[in-house]
């Protein structure tokens, strides 16, 4: 019955996702659709406004480095260039294209903060870190296809997925919660942690390293795994979910 509920909630889950790449390829064809020239440009953006996080969509790549210098730089077609936008909005740095386009370069956009709280990508878009990100706390979440890479020191973290997306978070932390659903993945394998709250549903899965303490929870065909073992574990599993020791 286990092994039927999963086959089930996996085949729910294929059939979701296709259904979002299907609509998101009805986006790229449309008429309003942009080629790139194939010039690539590098613009630097001005910005007076205070940020200390950032969101991405629309399949635009960023590269997030802590600094003392607060810079956006831009890096993609000349004829794109004015199609993405970056903008401040209550403290949030958000990248994305006004309009859809096609180019053989995926657009790269290049932030340097000084304090960073929170990383959000969404349709298809990247981040990734250069260097270690130090915070007391930070927010990561990624969903509709996209991917986030990172390495941070913080005191907490916390993460979530959704909708085929995945995200990797490596270095140390002293408390993590992860919430991974709709067939995506987190893995913090490599995430040296005291304390990890970690649940996961409709066949999505995760992967942490919890040192002092773990609590679990499994549903719907979606899968926790734990590389040591904790001084204190609390697992519960339902509808197929399972929490295993690797």
């Amino acid at each position: 019955m286990i092994k039927l509920i999963t086959i089930i909630t996996k085949f729910i889950i294929a059939t979701l996702i296709a259904l979002l790449f299907a609509s998101c390829n009805f986006f790229v064809n449309s008429n309003s659709r942009i080629k790139g020239n194939g010039n690539i440009t590098t613009e630097n953006r001005s910005v007076s406004q205070y940020f200390k996080s950032i969101e991405v969509k629309n399949g635009i790549k960023v590269i997030v480095e802590q600094s003392d210098n607060k810079s956006i730089t831009v890096e993609t077609d000349e004829n794109l260039q004015k199609n993405i936008i970056t903008k401040v909005e209550n403290g949030v740095l958000i990248i994305e294209s006004d309009k859809s386009y096609n180019s053989e370069e995926t657009p790269v956009v290049r932030v340097e903060l000084p304090i960073i709280k929170g990383l959000a990508a969404s349709s298809g878009s990247e981040i990734t870190s250069k260097g270690t990100l130090i915070t007391d706390d930070i927010n990561v979440k990624s969903s509709s296809g996209s991917a986030i890479s990172i390495k941070v020191e913080a005191d907490a973290i916390t993460v979530e997925s959704s909708s085929g997306s995945t995200i990797e978070v490596n270095g140390k932390a002293l408390k993590l919660e992860t919430s991974a659903s709709s067939g995506s993945e987190i893995n913090t394998k490599t995430l040296l942690t005291n304390e990890v709250i970690s649940k996961t549903s409709s066949g999505s899965s995760t992967s942490v390293y919890p040192i002092v303490k773990l609590e679990a929870k499994a549903s719907s065909g979606s899968s926790i795994n734990y590389y040591t073992t904790p001084k204190i574990l609390t697992k519960e599993e339902s509808s197929g979910g399972s929490i295993n020791q690797e």
